[in-house]
This record gives structure tokens, sequence and C-alpha cells, in this order.
């Protein structure tokens, strides 16, 4: 076979019903393994030649191996050479639908034999000749996969920059205070424990009138298994005894409790842990929701919009996250004035409803 009749041989693999694609480096791989042995200076005619003067190695090995006393091991194989072509096309020039198995492709070297008596007969600008022509065919013929950052959309930690940017100790109109901290405390335990049936109430709506220990209850069935209570201020060690009915009600019930504020003053955090409930700041949300995947912030950005439209109803405190996602440039369905306006009227008469004018 002439360089051209080897290369069209080449060609007729690819375009099998079956390509062997793997053909495109075990052709180079040929080559520079002949120019390794230096076979253009033996004067062999064909595959038969060289196994004569270098035996075959059969036991334990499937690819192609020689005898050669002047090596470490005392043989050579092709098997380094396929290695470097691999690399070549995949990692070097990002060919990614070229073969990955090397095994495999190395062990159907005998299927090739007719190039290789032919190959053991080139010069060695013959052989060179082969090998970049099959590798420039390999690369014409398989498209490279380029990263294009462009495409890629990412996502923005929106519940991370929810904690960090949003006012929390701000209103505006008529916006219940603290109604936004609770909501923001419902979100990360709704998202971080969606194993757990959680439920909020309205702010200033206290647990005990509806049935409940904390500002906000996560249950397993029956069982209470998380409690917090939600202080949209520094707290304070006076505040301590008022929130007495609710550490002792949480503890009672084997229930992690939490008291959620925007700080604490100096030594009361420890306070809070010695009564046997754990203290909770922005902060410490934080450091959590900093671990979480885009889906699972987005899941607590929802969950978040639920309490305020549905649970506290306050077209105030709708419009002011409808401005920060605007500020923040977030791109979400926003909450239309003219929705929350519905929600509000169609409060009356539901328990939501009720609670709200219990609370007048």
């Amino acid at each position: 076979m002439t360089p051209d009749e080897i290369i069209d041989d080449l060609k007729a693999n690819f375009a099998l019903r079956r390509p062997r694609t793997y053909t495109g480096g075990l052709l180079p791989a040929f080559c520079d393994f002949l120019l390794d042995i230096d076979s253009p200076s033996k004067g062999w005619t064909s595959y038969a030649d060289m196994i004569a003067t270098h035996p075959l190695l059969t036991e334990g090995t499937s690819t192609l191996t020689i005898t050669w006393p002047d090596a470490a091991t005392g043989q050579k194989t092709i098997r380094p050479a396929y290695n470097a072509i691999h690399h070549f096309y995949i990692f070097e020039n990002k060919r990614l639908g070229y073969p990955r198995s090397e095994p495999y492709a190395t062990g159907k070297w005998a299927d090739f034999i007719p190039w290789l008596d032919s190959l053991v007969t080139f010069t060695a600008a013959e052989l060179a000749e082969v090998r970049d022509r099959a590798k420039a065919f390999v690369l014409e013929t398989l498209p490279e996969t380029k990263f294009d950052p462009s495409t890629v959309v990412v996502d923005p930690p929106i519940f991370r920059i929810l904690i960090e940017k949003f006012g929390w100790t701000e209103r505006r109109g008529r916006e219940p205070t603290g109604a936004a901290f609770q909501a923001l405390v419902f979100a990360y335990i709704r998202a971080d424990a969606p194993h757990l049936q959680v439920e909020t109430r309205k702010v200033r709506t206290g647990g005990a009138r509806v049935k409940g220990i904390g500002d906000i209850d996560a249950f397993e069935g029956e069982r209470l298994t998380i409690s917090a209570e939600v202080k949209a201020f520094r707290f304070a060690q006076d505040d301590l005894e008022h929130t007495e009915h609710f550490i002792t009600e949480s503890l009672q019930r084997g229930a992690l409790g939490l008291i959620v504020a925007i700080g604490f003053v100096d030594g009361v955090a420890n306070m809070v842990r010695d009564r046997g409930v754990i203290p909770v700041t922005p902060e410490d949300l934080l450091r959590t929701v900093a671990l979480w995947d885009p889906v699972k912030q987005r899941a607590a950005l929802n969950a978040f919009e639920w309490a305020i439209v549905h649970k506290e109803q306050s077209p105030d405190l709708i419009g002011r996250y409808r401005d920060f996602l605007e500020e923040v440039g977030y791109r979400k369905a926003s909450v239309k004035e003219e929705l929350a306006e519905e929600i509000i009227e169609g409060a009356v008469g539901t328990e939501d409803g009720v609670a709200a004018e219990d609370d007048q």
C-alpha cells in the first residue's frame, strides 16, 4: 500500500456504519512506533520481517509488543505512542468525540497488519507524512469542542443576596415591623428542611393564639422538630424573659429551639445557649446559604415571596421586595400591585384575615 492508499483506507474506516474512529490514533501510533525503533534503517520488506528480527510478545498483553533487548523491560510496545496521540486529540485539540478507550484501540492492532506490511518499508519521511496526514484528517473530521463562557447562564445566589442587601430593619408605609425578617427566617427553614412541614404566622400574631410555639414551627408529622422565635432587633438580656414560654415549650417537646435576631448584645448569645436554645443572626444564615446551589437559593426566595404575599399580605412590603429585585437586576415575574390588592381583599374571612382583624 502506498501512503495515499493507507490514508484512503483510514478514511474508509471512518465511513463505516459503525465507524472505527480509533484508527485515527492507531495509524499515527504505528508510524511513531516504527520511527522509534528506526525501522527505515532495517531493510524490512514486510511485517513478517520485523517480527522475525524482534519476535512478537503475546503473553499478558493484547497490544503490539515486540522483544527489544536494548529496552529496560526488554520489549517495545505501541501503547506509549498511542497514548500520546490520544492526548493530542482529546486534551490538546479538544476533539472530545475521539474514543477514550486506549486498551481497546491498541488491542485491535492485528486487524491492520496490511498497514504494517507497508509501513515497515517506508522511509522516515514517508512515515512522518502518513502520521501527519492521519492526524490532520482526524482534526478535520471531528469537531472541536469549544467552551464559550457567553453561552453559560449563571444564576446569581439570589437568597444570599437577599440576606446581604435587603433592608431588614427598614419599613415602608404601613408595612408591619419585622414582617420581612420573619419571612426570611421562614424561607430559610423551609428551604433548608424540605422534609418538614413548616408553618409561619403573620408578624405579631402570637404562637399561642394559633396553637403554635414559636413564630415559625416545623413538624415531622405531628412532632414539633424546629421552633423559631424571630426578633427583628438587637436582642438584649431584658428580652430573654419574654421568650421564657417559647424556651420552655420547645425544650419540653424536644424541638430544636432557635432565637433568630438581627444581632445580640454582648454576652446575651451565651445566655441564650445556656437556656438550651440556639441564638442565630443573619451572619449565621449566610454561612450556610453560601453553600447552597442556585436551585435551593431560588426555592428559598420563592418561600420568602410566598410568606410576604400570602401570609403578611402587605402591599408596601410586596412593593419593597419588588423594588429590591429590580435594584439587584434579578429577572423574575414580579408581584404586581394589582395582585397585591386582590390578595389583601381576598384575605377577609380567611384564617389570616381573621387574625389580621383580631390584631387591630
